[in-house]
């Protein structure tokens, strides 16, 4: 039988393979490094999501600590304005407060003193490998002047606290020296001695030492080894945050030191 198809020489049909071979490869090496640039763009994205999510959490963490740094502040301030409100219904002169807290913000955070033209150092020297001692700074504690004892014989008032309520002997149910904006009442409770019929009992309530709100009453009676009690609600002032104290007198003179307590945010 004759063939159809023309007959190719050896050499020829040997070329014609190669080149389709080349031309394969060629087409392959081509292909290779479009797929690698693809694949390390996708690895790429991948990384940028995992990166962005990171950053919100480490965000969230980082705002989480800033509040509650915030917060710490803020009780830190509440507590300092307490302290010196107590030692002030105490007696203690606000001026000394005042020089004792600026000179333990001076020691918190000293100055920084410039090095002098003369005090150079030398390494052959022995004062020069002494460290330089840096200035101290001593806080003198204020004087404290407490409140003078009433007399054994005169009207008296003693275990003075703060409670949230009365029982039915007009004795504090609980000792509680801290309240906040939403608390009902804020009762204060102590064991009069010695308060003859007739004598006026007054409560004067302050906020940072300034009067807000006071009451009074007569007794028909005498009144020895007794509680008795005042107390203060919504109606009567808002329970700001801040300090607080009550004193008590008979008379119009005090019976006891102020008593102190906090009203402290919920």
């Amino acid at each position: 039988m004759t063939s159809v198809f023309p007959t190719w020489p050896r050499h020829a049909l040997d070329c014609v393979i190669v080149a389709a071979v080349a031309i394969g490869l060629s087409a392959c090496q081509s292909a290779a490094p479009q797929q690698t640039a693809t694949a390390a763009y996708d690895e790429a994205l991948a990384k940028v999501d995992v990166l962005r999510s990171t950053a919100t959490v480490v965000r969230a963490r980082i705002q989480t600590t800033l509040d509650h740094a915030g917060t710490r502040v803020g009780q830190a301030e509440a507590a300092g304005t307490f302290l010196a409100s107590n030692l002030i219904n105490l007696g203690t002169d606000a001026a000394h407060i005042e020089a004792g807290l600026a000179q333990v913000k001076t020691l918190a955070a000293p100055e920084s003193q410039p090095l002098q033209a003369d005090q150079t150092t030398r390494s052959d020297t022995v004062d020069a490998a002494r460290p330089t001692d840096s200035p101290s700074v001593i806080v003198t504690p204020p004087v404290v002047t407490p409140a003078p004892s009433p007399s054994l014989q005169g009207p008296r008032l003693e275990n003075i606290t703060m409670a949230s309520g009365v029982d039915e002997y007009d004795c504090a149910i609980d000792v509680n020296p801290r309240f906040t904006p939403a608390s009902s009442a804020i009762y204060v409770v102590g064991r009069a001695y010695s308060i003859l019929a007739g004598a006026t009992i007054s409560s004067s309530w302050r906020r940072q030492g300034t009067e807000i709100v006071s009451f009074s009453f007569h007794r028909d009676h005498d009144i020895n080894d007794n509680c008795i009690w005042f107390y203060i609600d919504q109606t009567d002032t808002a329970f700001t945050v801040g300090s607080w104290s009550v004193e008590i007198s008979v008379d119009g003179v005090p019976v006891a030191a102020p008593v102190a307590f906090q009203i402290v945010s919920n």
